[in-house]
């Protein structure tokens, strides 16, 4: 009997064409034409079975498999099928407990249409969206899908948290849920997220874990330190840049702090300076170089033989700037600086109207 859990989110398949390579995936013998991108996405779902071959560990996935809402390519939806029909029919003693995210759904509503309707055909591949507690050998899974109507996940939440006070004290209960928590972190620079939710509705201290998707930065809540986002897989643009991509760990016997395990895969990578080390990030890597312009002709020997790079022709600017902000200051600190010296009583306002503005980018992305 598998004792642990394998955890991972945010997935989404999808053909990606930028620094995509055409090729042939050669699969039961019939030649599909997809890219590298693609494929690396099958390769890094065979490694989340493998870590859970490892880890003696059932799987959980925290919704959003899909990317393109509405609109899954044949091959993309076929390719995300059979890697995980393929590895079931493998293991007859793995599950795998799955919820729905926003980008897997026809539409908003509480129980709408879904893209992994298809999957409750794979033996033991068990699709979580009636918001009902599935039992295990050792643990109660509360899974809550995505769903605009805030008002409805906060009340099963609540009914979640007064049944796992009921439940024997050899099941551990974990909250499994796809929803933006206040105030959680997103992208290199750490921005704070305005989110419908705060970890208090989520009873952090009633679930023995909390295991969240939505956001792509994966992260511990507060300190919890059993509150967690997985956070996205592999690595899908520059918005990921500068985090290791993985998987996590609940090691059910020591019940203690989750651990991420990373899963190699090629980085998206930002550099502003050539120098000993470059042709090798390039070629093993996803590069923008943003250089000045008399790199310009330098940089062409490496686009040459790589077709991992994008370059930028860095601009400059002089200005006479009137408030008090350096380059590279995000956008919290700029409405900030912009307040402070103009708007001061609407400082607050401004800033949550923002954090509105990230919440929705981060939902459409």
């Amino acid at each position: 009997m598998r004792k642990n859990f394998i955890v991972f989110g945010d997935f989404h398949w999808h053909n990606f064409t930028n620094f995509a390579r055409p090729m042939i995936f050669d699969y039961k013998g019939k030649q599909i034409e997809v890219t590298d991108r693609l494929l690396a996405q099958w390769n890094t779902m065979e490694k989340v079975f493998e870590l859970a071959d490892k880890h003696n560990a059932n799987i959980i996935f925290t919704g959003d498999y899909f990317h393109a809402r509405k609109r899954v390519e044949s091959v993309v939806f076929n390719m995300g099928f059979n890697v995980i029909k393929d590895n079931m029919e493998k293991r007859e003693d793995l599950h795998m407990y799955m919820i729905v995210g926003n980008h897997d759904q026809q539409d908003s509503s509480d129980f709408p249409e879904h893209s992994l309707e298809t999957f409750k055909a794979i033996p033991r591949v068990h699709i979580m969206d009636d918001f009902e507690p599935v039992h295990t050998e050792n643990a109660v899974l509360y899974p809550i899908s995505y769903s605009d109507n805030v008002d409805f996940i906060k009340s099963k939440i609540d009914e979640f948290a007064a049944h796992a006070e009921t439940i024997d004290k050899d099941k551990t209960p974990i909250l499994v849920a796809h929803l933006g928590v206040d105030g959680s972190e997103t992208g290199r620079h750490s921005h704070r997220l305005g989110g419908a939710f705060s970890l208090g509705d989520l009873h952090p201290l009633v679930f023995g874990y909390i295991a969240l998707g939505h956001y792509h930065k994966w992260q511990f809540l507060e300190d919890t330190g059993t509150a967690f986002y997985a956070g996205n897989t592999i690595q899908e643009s520059f918005s990921d840049e500068g985090q290791d991509k993985g998987v996590f760990l609940i090691d059910m016997e020591k019940l203690g702090h989750p651990e991420f395990i990373p899963i190699e895969n090629k980085k998206f990578i930002t550099l502003t300076e050539i120098d000993e080390n470059t042709q090798e990030i390039v070629d093993n890597n996803y590069v923008r170089m943003i250089i000045p312009q008399e790199l310009a002709t330098e940089v062409e020997i490496f686009k040459e033989s790589s077709d991992n790079l994008r370059v930028e022709v860095q601009k400059e600017y002089k200005a006479d700037l009137r408030i008090d902000i350096k380059v590279g200051s995000d956008e919290a600190d700029i409405v900030k600086a912009y307040t402070d010296m103009f708007f001061t009583g609407v400082q607050d306002k401004a800033l949550a109207v923002l954090k509105m503005a990230q919440q929705q980018k981060v939902e459409e992305d």
